[in-house]
């Protein structure tokens, strides 16, 4: 049986730790996040929002901030609200906070305050 070259050995190696550690930066770590957050999300989304270039650490950052406190929202909501030019910090933050006063309202109505550039928290306060 031959064996290879050490050189080529070595590029292998460090061949498949970049991809490992690409792997981890792109997308394993958000996937992980999430995960241990109770928040289902499959890597081949992740992916896809690359793709798309949807900032991955923000509406998965908010897609759990949302879910922990009770405001039930999926991924694509967020993702429809960032691609319209929304700042999803603040509808995220402006329904979580219609939900501790007991208003309802929704991710629809809190994208349309926020593209009017309505702080939404200050606006429900203001109500």
């Amino acid at each position: 049986m031959r064996t290879l070259n050490p050189e080529i050995q070595l590029i292998i190696i460090i061949g498949i730790a970049l991809i490992l550690i690409l792997y981890y930066l792109l997308i394993a770590r958000y996937w992980l996040k999430c995960l241990l957050s109770g928040v289902r999300i499959s890597q081949l989304e992740i992916i896809f929002m690359r793709f798309r270039g949807t900032p991955v650490e923000l509406i998965i950052t908010e897609l759990i901030k949302s879910n922990k406190s009770g405001v039930l929202l999926n991924r694509d909501e967020l993702e429809a609200c960032h691609l319209a030019g929304g700042n999803v910090s603040n509808v995220v933050n402006g329904l979580i906070y219609a939900k501790s006063i007991g208003y309802k309202m929704t991710i629809a109505e809190a994208t349309l305050l926020d593209q009017q550039k309505f702080d939404i928290v200050n606006y429900l306060k203001n109500k």
